[in-house]
């Protein structure tokens, strides 16, 4: 059994997987969400922990060193097992990175590519959809053509609210909702900021098209994941795959 760990910089999710299967396939027996805020301080861990008994532990961090450390040192006083984190490199899993500082680029966006390579490997644009949205572009041949970085909805939302005294307005997204000009403020801030990962979405496709059309390659993939990923889809008028466990996935090819 392995607990597979992804840890944001506000939240984190779990998931509880058998071995992976030849074909690559993980049996996911358990699952789970955390609240914002530090949950290895928390009196008890999930109970799928202690009673599934996990071998080994795979973890995507972004919060920073000292989380990790902490992670790292509750799991090995409550589990007995030594945390595997993951790391960025030059190239793995077919997937050359396009940063000459590997080590500069969020280990999750790099499991998100490498996840997204190893499903198929036709020309991909993956965007995660969190506390930040990220757009990273994947080209041909498993090459890493670097990517974007944007405020997530709501943090773009409370910028607005705390740095503009007349927009102050509640949070009110909802999947399908009309996208069409706002008639009043908190229509207009509910509808723009969508509006806007839209429009980075669009031209990053556009860029991967040119990118593969130099390439005499005319298919390219669109991968969401992430917590507003759902949301984000369900704007778009064209075909895309929504995959909530991408970034856990990549974990078993940087420490399979």
């Amino acid at each position: 059994m392995i607990l597979e760990l992804d840890q944001g910089n506000t939240r984190g999710k779990w998931r509880l997987i058998r071995n992976q299967s030849a074909a690559g396939e993980a049996e996911v027996v358990a699952r789970g969400t955390f609240a914002p805020g530090p949950w290895w301080r928390e009196a008890a861990l999930p109970a799928a922990w202690i009673e599934r008994a996990p071998t080994r532990v795979r973890i995507a961090n972004v919060a920073g060193g000292e989380v990790e450390r902490a992670i790292s040192a509750r799991l090995q006083l409550d589990l007995g097992i030594a945390a595997e984190f993951a790391r960025v490199t030059a190239e793995c899993g077919g997937v050359r990175c396009a940063y000459s500082q590997v080590e500069r680029l969020g280990v999750d966006r790099w499991l998100a590519v490498l996840a997204a390579h190893h499903r198929s490997p036709a020309p991909a644009l993956v965007v995660d959809c969190g506390s930040a949205v990220t757009l990273d572009l994947l080209g041909i041949g498993g090459e890493h053509l670097g990517g974007y970085i944007l405020p997530g909805l709501g943090l773009m939302r409370r910028a607005l609210s705390s740095d503009t005294d007349a927009v102050k307005v509640a949070e009110c997204f909802a999947p399908g909702m009309s996208l069409a000009p706002g008639r009043n403020t908190a229509d207009a801030v509910n509808r723009g900021l969508p509006l806007m990962v839209l429009g980075a979405v669009d031209r990053a496709l556009d860029f991967l098209r040119q990118h593969c059309a130099a390439g005499g390659v005319s298919a390219s993939r669109l991968i969401l994941t992430g917590g507003d990923g759902a949301l984000l889809a369900s704007f778009l008028p064209q075909p895309y795959l929504l995959l909530h466990d991408l970034v856990m996935e990549g974990l078993a090819l940087t420490n399979p």
